[in-house]
This record gives structure tokens, sequence and C-alpha cells, in this order.
């Protein structure tokens, strides 16, 4: 959205039904976690809303009926109650974002997206998305590979000629699970994958920047969560955030140390949802992307 012109009538429609999806799938996450967990909601006539919520089709959209349920359950005892304990089951770091603004995206007349409410939306990546984009006088090729575990078999053959690799962190991974594993934690799951790329031969040459992801939710987050919870061995003292970051970038350096001695990762933390962050972050990864390539093609002269 920072370098493309804007979003077009056909993508915010598109966004409007994956927004709407998402404020469904959300609240029926929870409600299947509360029969899991064995939690009621706390008022007796909302059993009948929730029922409705869990039942609704994986093709229906969001009515203002419906966003008036989920509205209702969502301000339940019960259903804050499950939430709360979240790291137990996979859930969309957005789920607050869109319980709150439920009304409002379930209204008749939501038909312009905000960028906030874009930039939240969660599409599963399954194969490979290509975005292009011109920055002055540079063409870009983002190539977006499937996080999912089932989409990682795909990687390889878009690599070929790839000038960096940006790898995408969620800092709130370490107090959460896997989508498809609930026993897996997503950090763990993270530094495996980081470990498995920069080890590959084939990114031997290759600049690596590491995206620290979601630092406004860690921040919440590390208030109540131990970083134990993921790293046993981390001593730093609990609910501080930067001792607890310092700590994630050095297991994340350690494995680039490991594995490809020599050879540096740089790391920018970052809350993607800040369109700033995100300007900042990518503008130094181009200026770093341009220097290391022309730096290459004079040792090559010389």
């Amino acid at each position: 959205m920072i370098y493309k012109n804007g979003v077009s009538k056909k993508e915010k429609e598109e966004y409007i039904g994956a927004i709407r999806r998402n404020a469904i799938d959300v609240m029926q996450t929870i409600l299947e976690a509360m029969d899991t967990l064995s939690i009621d909601v706390s008022k007796e006539e909302l059993s009948e809303a929730a029922t409705r919520v869990k039942e609704i089709a994986a093709d229906a959209t969001l009515t203002p009926d419906l966003a008036q349920n989920i509205a209702d359950l969502w301000a339940d005892a019960g259903v804050q109650a499950c939430y709360e304990r979240r790291a137990e089951y996979w859930l969309l770091d957005a789920a607050p974002y869109y319980l709150d603004e439920v009304l409002r995206l379930g209204a008749a007349d939501y038909a312009d997206p905000t960028e906030e409410d874009m930039i939240m939306t969660r599409v599963r990546t399954t194969g490979i998305v290509i975005t292009e984009f011109d920055d002055g006088p540079s063409r870009y090729n983002i190539v977006d590979v499937g996080g999912q575990r089932s989409e990682r078999r795909k990687w390889i053959h878009c690599f070929d000629d790839v000038k960096a690799i940006i790898f995408l962190v969620g800092l709130s991974g370490y107090n959460q699970v896997l989508f498809e594993d609930n026993t897996q934690n997503r950090m763990t799951e993270s530094l495996e994958l980081f470990q498995d790329v920069v080890r590959n031969p084939i990114f031997a040459d290759t600049p690596i920047y590491v995206f620290l992801n979601k630092k406004d939710l860690f921040e919440i987050l590390i208030k109540d969560n131990s970083l134990k919870k993921c790293f046993p061995e981390y001593d730093g003292p609990d609910g501080e955030m930067q001792p607890a970051l310092e700590f994630i970038e050095g297991k994340y350096k350690t494995v680039m140390e490991q594995h490809c001695p020599g050879k540096e990762v740089s790391l920018f933390v970052i809350a993607a949802r800040v369109r700033m962050d995100m300007k900042m972050a990518f503008g130094e990864v181009k200026d770093m992307v341009r220097n290391f390539h022309q730096n290459k093609k004079k040792k090559k002269r010389n």
C-alpha cells in the first residue's frame, strides 16, 4: 500500500469480503475453544447467539444481525475468559480489532474499508504471491511464499535469482501456537525455519533481513506472559520489553553465526500496521540491498 498507487475499487471489494469473514472466524475460533476448555458463556440468553455463530457456514457473510450477535458475545465474561487463555489455542492476532469493530464492519453501508482494516486482514497464503511495483527508477518483485507448513515445499524454485530475503517474525508468537499444530510454539517453529533458510546453500550469497513484527502486541503480552514460556533459559526480568526483545534478537543472530560464520543478519523491530515503521524499514533494506549488489559487482571487476 505504501508503494502501489492506492487500492482499486475491485481490491477494496475483495478486502470487504475477507474482513467480514475474519470477524466471523475469530469469534467461531473462540467459541470452539470454549467448548474445548469447558468454558460457558456467562449469560444464558447468549447461548442461542453462540450456537448461531458456531453454525455459520464457511461462505456466509457478516450481516448487521450477525454482527450484533458477535458484539454481544464479545462483551460476555465467559468469552473474555476464553480470550485471556488464547495462548492455549490458535487465534488471529487481530481478533480484538475485528471484535471491537464488528458493528461497523457488519453495517449494511460498509463499503470503504480503512487502511488499517486492510492491513489487519488475514488471507491465508496458499501458493506463491508476487507483487510488483516501481519506486523511482527501480522495479521490485516481492515474492510472498506461503507461511504454512504445507506450502514450504513450493518455495525453492522461486529463488533462482533472488536479490534478498526478508524473513518475517511475529514477536507475539512466543506466546502462541501454530495454526496447523496447537502443540507447537510459533516462535520455536520460526527459529527452526530460519535455520533451514540460512543453511541452504542456495542462499549462501544472499543478504538476509529479519523483520521482528508486532512490537505493539509484544509490548502488551510481555507484561503478563513471561518469555520463559518459550525460552526456559531466559534469565532476564519478567514484564520488561527491551531485555526480552534483545534475547529474541540474539536467538536469530546465533542461528546465523552457527550456520553462516562471518555473514551478518540485519534485524528491524517494527509494527507492520504502522505505516512509518514499514516505510523506514523497507527503505533501509532497499539501500542495503543496492549497496550489497553494487559492491558485489565491484569485487567481480577487480
